[in-house]
């Protein structure tokens, strides 16, 4: 049979050649890389992708990304939309209060006269003085003897003292002025946290009212009952509660999906593989009792199978997937059970003494936690069953090496302060020693923080989360947490300490204001930490050394024997995009300035060029260096955005703090208690609420859609996903596809469904072989498995064949185009393999359009191509509409009928 160029380049391509070619790797590098598709494009051997790319320009539009999947636009544009409140903020916030602090004259001069003398012939032989210079002591310290042992620790007069609040410590007029322009600042922030909703919803609609998705009809439910429910029941009880809350309309749960608990089926399938590997490899002695082992492990898999052929397996988990009939019913049930922070606190409190909520779920006495469902590509089924104690454990070993690290962090800040501080009496370079040991905090604060997200992220896949969007958000929230504490709270609490003196009596705000204002406290520390992560985190992202040394290995890439071809091609391939690193910078940055500004307004000036600058440094790494990003859903930025509303009460609580540490008037102190009420309405009345109550919902339209009108478009589904639900499914899929079909072969086609005989699960088997195997021979397995069913297709659907009408298509090619991704669509979604684009291969190259390209569909291929929309890794991902989509179907229908 003759095949097509790159078909049969693909056929004889060897992954594991050695030593490899670079043509190859230069190839696979330029497929895997972001951009449009040229026509009649040359596709990688390695992995189907087109290799001709159009270069996208940095001043791309931010929706047309949304090739990219919805995460890229979402992302991109929140930062946008922060640096725009960055912007508000520099006018209405910094710039005026600038203008005060260098109006100020709090600061003490260097060359002043007491305090040269004082340095020189000492201070208790000279306090008081009837010089005029004395005067600026008097402001700060209320008698000689707390000015003599402080008089080191005051605020000296420097470009830098002259910018932050320290220097107009004494002038309660400009104080007052400070804390009514952070009142109106705060009310702009919470007005902008609502219009950025309204924004980042347009955005998202944009992306999303062309293309349908399971996760549009379906809830996610956690903490159920383990193996104390059923499909029924949960069902009713569900239905139930939706009418009480909402008794005008009629819910309808049309599936329930239960996470079974396959942990146990598939760690005894991997023990047995191992047993078998040691079996081959033992002596005489052992062989007898691992022969024993194996038996009594196939003996338990036996009656596990026989359970989940027999429809009789109840071992479920505490995770349920609900599919109601439209989006509007979803959408109602997830405002219903949505919690603000001060709902969730009560209704752990209640739980504590056994009392229910009347907006929590109930099931059986257990309050049931619902979110909307991420992707069912997204979801990790042997995760489901993972048993809690153990995600415990796991997730309290992370903490543990965190908090390990931030007292490593704390020794080591704790340190460089003790020693800043013991050249303070010095005449000699004292101004030069406390910034070098200043900016030394703000690069051991970063380089911690680089350990942090290591082992926060190594940690992760560890706690065994049940989809990668729970994973994801984990990760970006620990990050935002722990790095906020890290450059913020450690920075005030070491520098407090520092202050103490054991000999005196401090006053309760009298150590927190010799810390903040002495040289080397903590308003030089905030500087610097604000600069070096404006400027030094945005700059090593471009110049990252792993990246550079990546570089070097490939300039030597034909003078390494060792390497294989597969090698060879991930070491060309582009570094992978994190998102969750780079929402937990957008929101690591937003706490670091909104927190210290207060005290330091120019660290929003300093913020506001750190976003900038890796905002254009991320779309720059994205569109030339780094692959193409996994497919991210909007959830994970619906999840940060909730932190960053809590921007304000930072900001507001830092204000209340600087005043009362230099005993600001009641004015001032009650200016700042509204602030602090104001921005904390979020824990009582969330910013999502007031939106949701403001604006009206775009998607009143798209609501109406019906599940069961729409779910045969649907290119997955989560009992198309769930290994042991998968096989049913799709059998049950196809029948129900086929029947909407009036063509004579998809007529044959439906006479053959009804002579399927049982198949053994092979989805749960490709699990287990997963866990034991090195990846790059699963990925091998899978190309072969493609290549065969291409062959197959073209077989099956030339057009001789079928006006022939000799020969007709069986079951087998429909089994063998369902089973085909049952090893592949368990995997993590970001680690698959890309998809070959079956339907271009047998008939034609795909053809570019317009920028923005139609989706081609047919319907064999729609049912071996479940996971398209998940990941977006394929030659051809048109960001088109369902009326062309329907259309090309309709084209298609009428096509094969004529022949």
């Amino acid at each position: 049979m003759e095949y097509p160029q790159f078909l049969g380049n693909t056929i004889k391509f060897d992954l594991f050649k050695k030593p490899p070619l670079k043509e190859y790797a230069l190839k696979h590098k330029l497929a895997t890389s972001c951009g449009y598709s040229f026509e009649n494009s040359e596709y990688c051997p390695c992995c189907g992708l087109s290799v001709s790319k159009i270069s996208l320009p940095l001043s791309i539009k931010i929706l047309d990304l949304a090739f990219l999947g919805q995460g890229v636009p979402l992302f991109f544009n929140q930062m946008i939309l922060v640096i725009v409140i960055y912007s508000l903020m520099l006018a209405c916030f910094m710039v005026p209060n600038i203008v005060f602090n260098v109006l100020g004259n709090d600061c003490i001069s260097k060359d002043n006269y007491a305090y040269v003398l004082w340095q020189q012939q000492g201070c208790e032989q000279n306090c008081p003085l009837e010089h005029e210079d004395f005067n600026y002591f008097t402001k700060i310290f209320s008698d000689c003897s707390q000015i003599c042992h402080h008089y080191t620790k005051v605020c000296l007069r420097s470009q830098m003292s002259q910018l932050s609040f320290i220097n107009k410590q004494a002038e309660s007029q400009q104080k007052v002025i400070q804390s009514s322009i952070l009142l109106c600042s705060v009310i702009i922030m919470k007005i902008s946290m609502v219009l950025i909703r309204e924004k980042q919803k347009r955005v998202e609609f944009a992306i999303d009212k062309e293309l349908l998705s399971p996760s549009d009809f379906t809830a996610i439910l956690n903490h159920l009952p383990k193996n104390n429910y059923d499909e029924k029941e949960l069902k009713h009880a569900l239905e139930e509660y939706c009418k009480q809350f909402d008794p005008d309309n009629n819910y309808e749960v049309v599936k329930v999906n239960i996470a079974y608990d396959i942990s146990q089926f598939i760690d005894k399938g991997r023990e047995k593989l191992k047993l078998e590997k040691q079996l081959q490899q033992s002596k005489t002695k052992n062989r007898e009792k691992l022969i024993n082992q194996i038996k009594e492990i196939s003996q338990l898999q036996q009656i596990i199978e026989y359970e989940i052929e027999n429809g009789c397996y109840r071992q479920t988990t505490p995770i349920a997937f609900i599919t109601f009939q439209t989006k509007k019913q979803l959408k109602s049930l997830l405002e219903q059970t949505k919690l603000s922070y001060w709902e969730a606190f009560m209704i752990a409190v209640k739980s504590l003494i056994k009392k229910k909520d009347s907006k929590g779920f109930y099931f059986k006495g257990e309050l049931i936690y619902i979110n909307r469902a991420p992707e069912p590509d997204d979801v990790f089924w042997e995760n489901c069953g993972v048993d809690q104690n153990t995600q415990l454990k796991r997730k309290i070993l992370s903490w543990f090496v965190i908090l390990f690290l931030l007292g490593f962090s704390l020794g080591i800040l704790y340190g460089l302060n003790a020693f800043q501080n013991s050249f303070l009496q010095s005449d000699n370079n004292q101004f030069l020693v406390t910034t070098m040991v200043s900016f030394s905090k703000s690069l051991i604060i970063a380089l911690v923080e680089g350990l942090i997200y290591y082992f926060i992220t190594l940690l992760a896949n560890q706690e065994r989360h049940v989809t990668k969007t729970h994973q994801d958000t984990s990760i970006a929230q620990k990050l935002s947490y722990v790095q906020f504490v890290n450059s913020c709270l450690l920075l005030m609490i070491i520098n407090i300490i520092g202050a103490y003196n054991p000999q005196l009596k401090y006053q309760p705000n009298q150590l927190s204001n010799l810390a903040v204002q002495q040289q080397g406290g903590i308003a030089d520390d905030f500087l610097y930490v604000s600069g070096t992560n404006a400027i030094l985190i945005p700059l090593s992202l471009y110049f990252n050394p792993l990246y550079l040394l990546k570089k070097i290995r490939q300039l030597r890439i034909e003078k390494n024997k060792d390497l294989d071809q597969y090698q060879a091609n991930k070491l060309f391939e582009g570094p992978q995009v994190e998102f969750y690193d780079q929402y937990s910078y957008l929101c690591k940055t937003t706490w670091l300035t909104f927190f210290f500004a207060p005290l330091i307004p120019i660290s929003i000036l300093f913020g506001q060029v750190g976003l900038v600058s890796y905002y254009w440094i991320e779309k720059y790494l994205l569109l030339r260096r780094n692959s193409k990003p996994p497919f991210q859903s909007s959830h994970l930025d619906s999840e940060m955005l909730y932190l960053i509303d809590l921007s304000p009460i930072l900001f507001a609580t830092m204000q209340f703090w600087v005043d009362f540490v230099f005993n600001s008037s009641k004015l001032c102190q009650s200016l700042n208690l509204a602030s602090i009420v104001l921005a904390g309405l979020e824990i009582i009345v969330p910013t999502y609420r007031i939106h949701r109550m403001l604006f009206k919902d775009l998607n009143e339209e798209e609501d109406s859609v019906r599940y069961e009108d729409v779910y045969l478009k649907l290119p997955t589904d989560y009992d198309r996903t769930n290994p042991l639900t998968q096989q049913n499914a799709i059998s049950e899929f196809v029948r129900n596809k086929v029947k909407r079909q009036t063509s004579p072969l998809r007529m044959q086609l439906s006479q053959n469904l009804g002579n399927s005989r049982q198949r053994k699960n092979q989805a749960l088997q490709d699990l287990i072989y997963k866990g034991v195997c090195e990846p790059k021979k699963i990925r091998m397995k899978i190309l072969k498995q493609k290549l065969q069913l291409v062959l197959k297709m073209r077989r099956f659907i030339r057009p001789s064949m079928l006006q022939e009408g000799q020969k007709e298509m069986n079951l087998d090619g429909l089994e063998k185009v369902d089973s085909l991704r049952s090893s592949y669509q368990n995997s993590p979604t970001y680690l698959k393999t890309p998809e070959y684009n079956f339907y271009s291969f047998v008939h034609t190259k795909p053809r570019l359009r317009t920028i923005l390209r139609k989706n081609e569909t047919m319907d064999i291929n729609s049912i071996s191509s479940q996971n398209q929309s998940a990941y977006l890794n394929t030659p051809q991902y048109y960001f088109g509409s369902k009326k062309n989509s329907s259309c090309a179907q309709r084209q298609n229908n009428k096509r094969l009928t004529q022949s």
